[in-house]
This record gives structure tokens, sequence and C-alpha cells, in this order.
């Protein structure tokens, strides 16, 4: 039997891996900057000469026996995961495919190798593509590779040269091997890409993500705010922010997890550890310094927005800072609330985000390259990795959101003025030749100030408007799908009687007809498909609760549900609690209030406040042998105060360092919850006028929140 390999032509592989396997001359270039690394240079030449481009390294170098065993066997990598250079620092080596030498034949027709290792007889190794030839070159340099490429396919123009220094700015994150290139006049060195990052100086804030087992870490340096900022939100640091995350708890119930199928333990585990920085930045208005009393209009030394992917050294090809490879800008079209928005979720928009993600060769594995390396096979791991990412950037959303609504109440406070000098002129326009000095000069702040306040007046329409039209979008889906069932209840409401007394009449048949003691017998019950009286009974059930849909679709779209008017909030809630227990007969709901309190209100507003809040209990402890509810509900200072609680599990796990966050839109940690009913609670107490106070969860669940009279 014969072993038979295959024969592949030189021109063919230089082709395929070269000329093919390379989307750009700048990507063929980054190879061959990798090999430089990967051969321990401490300086690197990329020198530019007619039709000449060269590669000079001062690395290790190779000898007759590396060029025979290791640069001419395609496929195979000599290179092991870690060396040490001369300066005494680690490096974690860049290639492993063995087939980034092919980079040469993108860039040129013919190519001239010069190689010396100390200590050893140097080697000049020349290829046409079509043939390669070895010989021993009596040349004696200290150590390092000289590469020539002679013919170059494309020309290299001044700006094209440029561009490249840019390119290779953000491929390569590293200082250990100093990188040149020159051309006629040209000689510049590629600097990083990324400075330290400096609050105040290259961002407004800077993010740090430290993940570890499972753990993300989050801390945030800012110099955003100016220091009387603190006034308004005494409780929160407006400089640091730190917070741990337990990505298992934080994942409950998303479709990610629904996608691993429960072995979410051992996929985080496989991930490995990695670490990002993130540089926020933004552009601000005078208007909008002076609201939110930002620091700074803009700073100095913006880093330019993209968000890179290295793998130790060098960038992840197809995620150098172009491709919005976290999906910022759509999770920012999903969410398009403004930071001051007092319920939407705030979402930082991709042109405000720069900075970088590292992962290591080793550590994370998994996250593998494609197999024509255009980027990451984007498998479940992947799907992980950017989750996680999204949710330590999800932080820094809530932290600086939470400081910028606080800041915003100045906003909303309706300002004492002195009486108006300008109402004596409506009134008489000839008084203003009787006013003082300080009384004109009055009247012309008050000119002033009225032309700021219509500037400003349109900035807040318009901030109102895409306000609502967020809550709108949200509330329209609702709305819709409440419609449809109402449109269902009213077909349906003919059919009332016949559904209710459906299971009675046939049981009744059934005994007059001499069949229903045969039906019940051991022989016809034995088998659950074929037990007749279960499924009547089952069928029985069934459409009871469609009864119990209809009449609560029927009774909850009533147009008198939506009237402003003194009404007893004791009748309101009695109401409700009698359809609750009415349709849950493991749920008790207790009410302790005076039933004296007459409030200015609509019965819609506190019935979607309570259904919400009754229906997340019966949600979260739905396994709960008796769920009891508590509402109690007092008047003060003009606002209707309740308190409501119930003895279930009380909040989960993820929501315990930050009960606030169950009030985020799309907040759930039920894998098929819309995470809109405590945003629906939320946004309802605020358009009244007031507020959620207090959450809490750690025995059983409570909430204690203010409805004013505006709705």
């Amino acid at each position: 039997m014969e072993e038979l390999k295959y024969v592949i032509e030189d021109s063919t592989i230089a082709e395929l891996l070269g000329v093919q396997n390379f989307s750009t001359d700048e990507a063929a270039i980054l190879e061959l900057v990798k090999n430089a690394y990967d051969a321990n240079a401490l300086n690197l030449k990329i020198i530019f000469k007619n039709d000449e481009l060269q590669f000079i390294d001062n690395g290790i170098g190779m000898d007759e026996e590396d060029i025979k065993a290791h640069w001419m066997h395609i496929g195979k990598s000599g290179k092991d995961y870690e060396i040490v250079d001369e300066n005494n620092k680690k490096r974690i080596q860049a290639g492993s495919k063995g087939v980034g030498r092919f980079a040469l034949s993108r860039l040129g027709r013919s190519v001239c190798m010069k190689s010396q290792k100390t200590d050893s007889i140097g080697v000049i190794w020349r290829t046409d593509w079509n043939t390669s030839v070895l010989e021993k070159n009596d040349v004696v340099r200290e150590k390092g590779t000289d590469i020539t490429i002679v013919g170059l396919r494309e020309k290299w123009n001044k700006k094209r040269i440029e561009n490249l220094r840019n390119y290779l700015k953000k491929t390569y994150h590293d200082t250990s091997m100093e990188i040149r290139i020159i051309a006629d006049e040209y000689d510049k060195v590629v600097p990083p890409h990324f400075p330290e990052a400096q609050a105040g100086i290259n961002c407004r804030s800077n993010i740090v993500l430290k993940y570890s087992d499972g753990i993300l870490t989050t801390i945030v340096n800012s110099d955003e705010f100016e220091g009387d900022a603190l006034k308004y939100c005494p409780a929160i640091d407006i400089k640091k922010y730190e917070i741990k995350t337990d990505i298992i708890k934080e994942l409950k119930g998303t479709e990610l997890v629904e996608l691993i199928d429960g072995d979410i333990d051992s996929v985080i585990k496989e991930l490995g550890d990695f670490s990002a920085n993130f540089f926020f930045n933004l552009t601000s208005s005078n208007e909008d310094k002076d609201k939110f009393m930002y620091k700074y209009l803009d700073t100095p030394d913006s880093v330019e927005s993209g968000v890179i992917l290295y793998r130790n050294a060098f960038s992840i090809s197809s995620y150098e800072g172009k491709k919005d490879w976290l999906g910022l800008g759509k999770r920012s079209r999903k969410s398009p609330a403004a930071a001051s928005h007092p319920t939407g979720a705030w979402r930082v928009r991709e042109n405000q985000m720069a900075g970088f993600v590292l992962i290591d060769k080793r550590e994370n594995s998994v996250l593998q390259d494609m197999a024509n390396r255009q980027g990451l096979d984007e498998n479940i791991y992947y799907q992980l990795f950017v989750e996680i990412i999204l949710i330590g950037i999800k932080e820094f959303e809530r932290y600086r959101q939470s400081i910028i609504r606080k800041i915003n109440v100045k906003n909303q406070q309706e300002e004492q003025k002195a009486t108006p000098v300008s109402d004596r002129v409506i009134s008489k326009p000839s008084s203003v030749s009787e006013f003082t000095k300080d009384e004109a000069k009055q009247l012309a702040a008050e000119l002033k100030g009225y032309k700021k306040e219509g500037k400003q007046y349109q900035k807040d329409k318009e901030a109102v408007e895409a306000r609502y039209k967020y809550d709108v979008r949200i509330l329209n889906v609702l709305a819709t799908t409440g419609l449809k069932a109402s449109s269902i209840a009213h077909e349906m409401k003919n059919d009332r009687n016949a559904i209710f007394e459906s299971y009675n009449n046939i049981v009744d048949a059934l005994k007059e007809y001499g069949m229903w003691e045969e039906l019940n017998s051991i022989e016809n019950t034995r088998k659950s498909y074929k037990n007749v009286p279960y499924l009547l009974k089952n069928n029985d059930e069934v459409g009871k609760k469609l009864i119990t849909f209809m009449d609560t679709m029927l009774e909850e779209v009533e147009k008198k549900q939506f009237e402003t008017k003194f009404q007893s909030v004791a009748d309101i809630l009695s109401i409700n609690k009698q359809v609750w227990e009415r349709d849950y007969a493991w749920l008790s709901v207790e009410i302790l209030m005076d039933e004296d309190i007459i409030y200015q209100i609509s019965e819609d507003m506190l019935q979607v406040i309570m259904d919400n809040l009754i229906l997340n209990s019966v949600q979260q402890n739905d396994n709960t042998q008796k769920l009891l509810i508590t509402i109690k509900a007092s008047e003060s200072n003009g606002f209707l105060k309740i308190k409501y609680s119930d003895n279930g599990k009380g909040l989960d796990d993820k929501y315990k360092t930050d009960p606030r966050k169950i009030l985020e839109v799309h907040e759930t940690t039920r894998t098929n919850g819309h995470g809109l009913g405590m945003w629906i609670v939320n946004n309802t107490c605020i358009m009244s006028g007031g507020e959620i106070q207090k959450i809490e969860g750690e025995d059983g669940f409570s909430i204690e929140f203010t409805i004013g009279g505006k709705l």
C-alpha cells in the first residue's frame, strides 16, 4: 500500500494563502509585523523605496535548519505561547497557523530574505512564487532578518503610507517593539493609539471592566460634572463608582441562557478571564452644560471613537474599531431615551465610546478565528463574551443616568422671581420713561431672559416630544395587544352563557342517557386521554378562565375608567382586590387605610399600578401555596402614599444590591417575560407627579410610592 501526499504548485499556494487570504495590503503588512514581534525584535523598520518594500528587524533571525523545518513547512508553527525579550518583557506569540509568511505574496511579485542567527551562518532565501532557493550568506551581521519585496503590486504614495501608520497604530497594542516607517523624506515611529485614560483630559469618564470566574467588576472614574452637582445628588459619588456583578444571576431569564440550555456554569468557566478599558466622551452645547452642570463642553484630547478587540499585542481582523461589533448603535436606537428621561433607559451611542477589550490566546481559546481569518466565530462563547461587556457598559449607563436625573430636578423646579417690570410696560408703555436706572437694567435682563427662555422652550419641547415618542412606542405595543384581546372578548360575549353552562349540561345529558356511571368506571378512566369525565372537567376549568378573561377585558376598557374625578380610593382598591381574589384562589389581598380618603384620580391609573404589582407578585411566586398581599394607603401633602408588600420570595438575587434596577424597561429574570410591568408602575407614578420612594426584597417584596394629581 503506497502512501500519497498532495502536491501543490508554489504559485497556487501563494495565490490562495497570500493574495486571496489577506483582505488588504495593510493586513498583509500587519502579518509581517507580527512575525518580527514573534522573533523578539526590539526594532522594526518598514522602508518604502521606489518599487520595493523592505522589513528590517533585529530579532533572533533564522538559520538553514529554521528555513527548512519551519519557514517552508506550511500550516506548522514552531512558536511557543510565550517568550521573553532582551528587555526581560514577556510576549505572547501572535502567530500559530504557519501561513503568515504568504503575506509577502500579497504585496509583491518576488522576495529576497536575508537572515542571521547569533553564532550561526547567515542564509538568503529567494522566491518568485514559482521557485524558491536557499543559499548561505557570508555577510556577517549580529542577528535579525531583512526582507525585501520587489515588484510591488500596488503604488504607495505619502497619504497611503500615513494611513498605514494609523492602521498599525490601532492594530498594534504594545510598546516592547518600536515600529518605524521610512519613505523618501517620511520617517515616523508608530505611536500607541490609546493613551493612559485621564478623566477630564481625554475622556469624561473612564470605564474599566475586569471579568474573572463569573464576576464582572465595573470601575468608573469620572470628571464630567461640576463640584456643585453634589448638592443635588449627595448620596452619589460623582467621581468614582465601582460595582461587582454576578454574571449568572444577571443573565437569569435571558435568551442567551435559554440558548445555552442550562449549561451556563461550564460555558462561563470555559470562556476565561478578560478585561476592557473604555473612554466615554460627548460634545455638549452651552445650554446643556448649564442645564446638567457639565464641567466641559468637550475634553481637550478626546480619543477617536471605536472599540478595538485585541488578542494580546495585536487586534483581531474586522474588530479594529470601524465595525460596531458590540452593537452599541442598535442598543441606542432600540432605547433612544435621553439620560434625563425619568423612566427610560439611556444608552451610550457608538460615537461616544472609544477603547479596547483584551483577550488572551490561551485563556480565551474558545474565542476562535473564522476560517478566513477575517473575524471571530460568533459562537455561544462569543455571544456570552459580548453580553458580559454590555452588562458592564450598562452599569456605567445606569450610574451616569442616576446623576443626571438628580441634577435635572433643578431644571423642573419653578424659580421664584421678582415682580417683572415688563408687566408695567405691557400695561402702560409710556412708563418706560419713568424707569430708574436699576429698573431699566432689570427690563433689559428680563428681555434677554425671555429670548433665552424662548430658545430653551423649543429645546424642552423637542426633548419632551422625544421622551413621549419613546414611551408611546412601548405602550402602543401593549395597547394594540389589549385592543385585539378586547375585540375577541366582545365577539365571545354572546357565547359566555354557553361556555359557563356547557359542563353541567353535558354531564346532565350523559346521566339522562345512562352513560355517566359507565364513563366513570375504572376501566374507562384508566387512560387520561380516554377519561371523559376528566377531560370534561378540564375543559370546564379552561372555559371558566376564558370567561374571567372576557369579563376582565370588557371591564377594563370602558371609557369611564379614564375619567379623572374625586372618588373613593378604598372603593377602587376593593374592586381590584375582588377581581384578583376571584381569579386566583391562593391569593389574599388585605387593604389597610382610612376608607374616607377621597382623591381626584382616574380609576385606570390606580388600577394599572396595582394590576402590574399584583401580577408581578403572582408571576414571581406561582409555586406559593398562599400568597398574602398587603396594601397600605394614606394621604399626605396632597399625594396618595401607598406601601405595597407581599410575603413571597422577594427580589431575585440579581436585584438585591440595587433594587431600583427592576424599574428599568425590559428588565426581567423570567425567560419569556417582557420586563415592562415595573417600568409601567414607575412611569405612571412619575407622570402623575409622584415617585417610587423605596423598594425592598429581602423578606418578601415591598415598594413604597406616591401618586400625584397631574393625570
